[in-house]
């Protein structure tokens, strides 16, 4: 049962002689002449096996029958892993007794569920490959798919690239990838072949995503705990692409900003074992995104608190959305402009080089090499320990804070409410659960605070607001940050008689 490993880079048509013309691909040990590729996907018409993450296609060749089934893969900075399943048929039909009982749902075993399996679309295009053999005894095997994905209703153009490792590590895909796309404008690809024809197949809109749960196990060490953190916010950050591209949705924008501050949060928690000086290019790039994701984020806050807000003057109010409306549409537009270049993509591979390559472990002192072995667990009590102390020294005194210490406080919440989420699974659910509501709760409270210092802001950029029309929000906004600053009090005296879950349990 092989293993699937390869990288997706989307092409546009318009380069494809550049593309072919690249220096690494003169140095090929050979090239194939285009071979057409006919593969029909099936599937139920409520598309059953792609819920249980099984994707199934007859490929034809000329006059040869593959078929296959894949299992379901992550698709992370562009890299797709799957385990499959081929064999030769005699026709255009599924022969489902050619594969062993693991590779399909135990319902597929009747003959009579099996007739709800259909041909639902097909990949009709033409692959050119060049076969690469590089230094380590690696292999890659790069194609050029150029054709259409299409039902019996629609299509879509398909022009990408695929990176295949046959031999080798997958550091050696993002270190081709970023070669080729050096002089190329190349970007990742997240959705396969598969991805695009369901959504030909059963059009839906895009939708936001939350983070999900992390699986840490106490079996892991300091150091594969970071990777897996650093690959979930990675994860988090590119599943709400999609919505950010194609939809003017709100929480799509939202879901993005907090996975960067998650992953910015993990990197500042290792700072003392992995040294910024291993990724200072992407920590930059990192900010810069987060910045143009911010920027956004805030006339999303405008644009909400306006609505609460009771102007009398209906003109007035028409005008002012208005203008919002459209310094907000500027912004989303800049995101869009930035998830679309080549540099946000460069980007996202350096990231997946440098975690795949723990580029971090070189000239790294034995000391420290001894504390990424040390358990995960070890580390998030001292994270967790850490963090509380500083929010505590911080939230002294509370209600005497002006709008600074605050805001301060309020980014020091948010980096308990990141280590307690990211590490909760190292310890006993039951101990966990109060804590993390509670501090989730001092995040949701100092954030209605903050709110109030972002609309202030903003709204001195919008000329068409009157002076009577800025008095009449920022005395709403005076009247609900009495109210606000009274929960906080209450709930800051409930979250310093918590007990420290970290202190209280064994690691699991």
């Amino acid at each position: 049962m092989p293993t699937e490993t390869e990288l997706k880079l989307h092409l546009d048509p318009e380069i494809v002689n550049q593309f072919k013309q690249h220096p690494l691909l003169r140095t090929a040990v050979h090239t194939t002449a285009p071979q057409h590729l006919y593969n029909t996907y099936f599937d139920t018409v409520a598309h059953t096996l792609l819920q249980q993450g099984i994707g199934l296609r007859i490929r034809r060749i000329g006059e040869q029958r593959i078929q296959t089934v894949k299992s379901a893969g992550a698709g992370l900075g562009g890299l797709h892993q799957r385990q499959e399943w081929e064999t030769m048929v005699s026709g255009d039909s599924p022969e489902y007794g050619q594969f062993p009982p693991e590779a399909l749902p135990t319902w597929c075993h009747d003959e009579n569920n099996r007739q709800q399996i259909v041909p639902l679309f097909v990949t009709d295009f033409t692959r050119t490959t060049w076969h690469l053999i590089l230094e380590e005894e690696s292999e890659i095997e790069i194609a050029l798919d150029q054709g259409e994905v299409k039902t019996s209703t629609a299509c879509l153009p398909l022009c990408e690239v695929e990176l295949e490792l046959k031999k080798g590590s997958p550091l050696k895909l993002y270190q081709v990838a970023l070669q080729l796309q050096k002089k190329l404008p190349l970007r990742i690809e997240n959705k396969s072949k598969a991805a695009l024809g369901y959504l030909l197949h059963q059009p839906c809109p895009p939708q936001f995503h939350k983070a999900g749960i992390l699986q840490l196990t106490p079996e892991m060490n300091t150091e594969q705990a970071f990777v897996a953190i650093i690959w979930h916010c990675i994860g988090h950050w590119q599943a709400n692409e999609e919505v950010i591209l194609h939809s003017d949705a709100p929480e799509g924008i939202h879901q993005m900003r907090i996975a960067l501050r998650r992953l910015r949060s993990a990197l500042n928690f290792y700072q003392h074992l992995i040294p910024k000086k291993s990724y200072t290019k992407s920590h930059d790039q990192l900010k810069q995104l987060a910045h143009v994701l911010g920027t956004a984020r805030d006339w999303d806050i405008f644009t909400q608190h306006l609505q609460d807000i009771p102007l009398h003057d209906d003109d007035l109010l028409a005008s002012l959305a208005k203008t919002i409306a459209e310094l907000r549409m500027n912004t989303y537009e800049n995101v869009r402009q930035v998830l679309c270049s080549s540099e946000y993509s460069r980007l996202l591979l350096t990231l997946g080089k440098w975690l795949t390559q723990r580029r971090w472990r070189k000239n790294m002192e034995m000391r420290a090499l001894q504390s990424l072995e040390q358990p995960a667990g070890y580390f998030a009590n001292q994270i967790l320990q850490y963090r509380y102390q500083k929010l505590c020294h911080q939230g002294e005194q509370i209600s005497k804070l002006n709008a600074k210490q605050r805001h301060n406080l309020r980014i020091s919440v948010k980096k308990m409410v990141y280590a307690t989420r990211f590490f909760s699974n190292l310890y006993l659910p039951a101990t966990t659960r109060d804590f993390t509501k509670i501090v989730s709760q001092l995040q949701e409270q100092l954030g209605a605070l903050n709110d109030a210092r972002t609309v202030t802001t903003l709204l001195n950029q919008v000329h068409s607001s009157t002076t009577s029309t800025r008095q009449l929000i920022k005395k709403h906004f005076k009247q609900q940050q009495a109210e606000n600053l009274d929960r906080l009090a209450k709930t800051w005296q409930d979250f310093l008689e918590q007990q420290l879950f970290w202190n209280l349990t064994t690691l699991e």
